[in-house]
């Protein structure tokens, strides 16, 4: 991804409308890289960053919270389509995240000398308020809002000699602070599920575990050893992945399969795998950012296809209008496909209104051109403006699919 000197550091990932990879990283200056869909654009935003926190908004432009070292100040960087803006949110503090909302507006979880800090933009300003003024906060925050724009907070508190695991949510009239575990170390990234439940991956004394809020309880569980330098999401089964730098080993990714943890290495090497970003994609496949400081100090990208996209299949039949009266000979469809190609269907399946077989078919390019008998087609089709045509078949595999256009049919004349 980027091997400009020792770069990587501080990684955090997130995906556009396109599926598209963005990432806020440092060195001795804050990058970001993104995918253009042919290849890797790398520029220079800040400075010095110690941690970054990046989101994409509906246009696909990058927002980036990040913490700036050298002066210790929280800084809030946007693209605005020509040029990047970056203001400065307070100091000193320090370990932000960042999320949007529906209007693209920011909200932010950071740390500060008074305590865990909560701050939105309102439209025409910033208000920042309180969480929790526990001064003996430790470690990195994660912010998420649920349905209702309403934020949810992880993060470790520390009072004593024992860090606590801590949700805090806002329920629109005042903040919930809660203790999910006795134990929790730096990492403490979660997410919110369809259901507005959270799960949070967290570590302790060399141990990968994980929580979640099944409704009525808080469930904990040791998920895997060596849970350095976490990331969490859920995909559309509301199943959470998590991945982490297994001790020396390297890059770990764990996933809940709806009966038991699977679990397999991304990369093996002592010293990969720190700073890793998880996100999944539309299709629930995951995609990774780290720091490998195994031997180049250099900033990496992974991925893997766990499940195909689905298929589809278009449907044009020609002609959209339809005189039964006409005396012409076919009925022409042409089946396109998506996420597969035409040559894969299985022809002598293909039916037409559920009961026409082809007369005739052949290929141009990526389309499938089917002739039916324009007499038999008429006497499954009524007078209508809108009459809803279908296409049966299936894939060579076995698998069935259908398309549907709409056509006009009249009965006139000539004269």
């Amino acid at each position: 991804m980027d091997s400009e000197g020792p770069v990587g550091t501080w990684t955090s990932l997130a995906l556009d409308s396109k599926g598209n990879p963005h990432i806020s990283y440092g060195n001795h200056k804050l990058k970001y890289a993104r995918w253009t869909g042919s290849e890797w654009s790398v520029e220079t935003v800040g400075e010095s960053p110690f941690d970054t926190s990046i989101a994409v908004d509906s246009l696909d432009y990058p927002h980036i919270s990040y913490h700036e070292k050298n002066t210790s100040d929280l800084k809030y960087a946007r693209w605005n389509g020509t040029e990047w803006t970056i203001e400065t949110m307070e100091t000193p503090s320090g370990s932000p995240s960042l999320v949007l909302d529906n209007n693209d507006r920011p909200h932010l979880c950071y740390v500060s000398h008074l305590g865990w800090k909560y701050a939105r933009w309102n439209g025409t300003e910033w208000t920042i308020e309180i969480v929790d003024s526990m001064q003996d906060v430790y470690g990195r925050p994660s912010l998420n809002l649920d349905r209702n724009g309403y934020p949810h907070i992880t993060y470790c508190n520390a009072p004593g000699d024992r860090r606590h695991l801590i949700h805090a949510s806002w329920n629109g009239s005042a903040w919930k602070n809660e203790t999910v575990d006795d134990v929790c170390f730096y990492w403490t990234p979660s997410v919110l599920d369809a259901y507005d439940h959270p799960h949070i991956g967290y570590d302790f004394k060399g141990k990968l575990k994980y929580a979640t809020w099944n409704g009525s309880a808080w469930k904990n569980e040791t998920v895997d050893y060596g849970g350095d330098y976490v990331s969490i999401a859920v995909d559309s089964d509301n199943h959470p992945h998590i991945s982490h730098k297994r001790s020396t080993s390297g890059l770990s990714y764990a996933r809940w399969d709806g009966e038991t943890w699977k679990t397999e290495m991304v990369e093996i090497g002592d010293g990969i795998g720190l700073w890793t970003s998880l996100a999944l994609d539309g299709n629930d496949n995951p995609h990774l950012s780290y720091f490998d400081a195994h031997a180049n100090l250099d900033l990496k990208y992974a991925t893997k296809a766990t499940s195909e996209p689905s298929r589809s299949v278009s449907l044009d039949i020609v002609p959209d209008t339809l005189n039964l009266k006409s005396k012409g000979r076919w009925i022409t469809a042409y089946l396109g496909a998506e996420n597969a190609s035409v040559h894969d269907m299985d022809i002598s399946s293909i039916l037409l209104q559920d009961t026409l077989e082809p007369k005739r078919w052949d290929y141009q390019d990526d389309t499938l051109m089917l002739k039916f008998d324009r007499r038999e087609f008429r006497n499954t089709v009524v007078v209508g403006e809108s009459i809803e045509i279908k296409i049966s078949g299936k894939w060579k595999d076995g698998e069935s699919f259908e398309a549907h256009d709409y056509i006009r049919v009249i009965n006139r004349g000539r004269g």
